[in-house]
């Protein structure tokens, strides 16, 4: 029995052999297969997704265009804004000025004639007190 045992194979037992390694060599086939069709399902997604990203790419940089042209119009709109009463206001400041300056030469001249009606009092009054 022993002999039987580590005696050379029977012809089924090598025949169930090459078709277990066939059916290895199938089977790996066939899962290479099913390996490179969910490849390019994958590869289809990601390019599908790449696309998508790209167009809200493209839609996001159409808003931020958008959103820039908005702000720097608001800007320049705002500097014109300010600009013209910059120019209001020193204009403004200027009449001001010139208002201040008459007031203040009024000022002195009302001063000046308060002064010459004091003296002129003090003078009448001397005279009035010496008669």
């Amino acid at each position: 029995m022993t002999s039987s045992l580590s005696g050379p194979p029977e012809a089924g037992s090598v025949s169930l052999s090459a078709t277990g390694l066939k059916g290895k060599v199938g089977a790996l086939a066939n899962s290479l297969s099913v390996a490179c069709e969910e490849l390019h399902v994958d590869r289809s997604i990601l390019d599908t997704i790449r696309g998508e990203r790209e167009l809200r790419q493209g839609e996001l940089q159409v808003q931020l265009d958008e959103a820039r042209r908005f702000f720097q119009a608001e800007i320049q709109r705002m500097e014109e804004e300010f600009r013209a009463q910059a120019q209001l206001q020193k204009t403004e400041n200027g009449r001001i000025q010139q208002s201040v300056t008459s007031l203040k030469a009024e000022k002195t001249s009302l001063h000046q004639q308060i002064l010459s009606l004091q003296r002129r009092i003090e003078e009448i009054e001397e005279e009035v007190g010496h008669d």
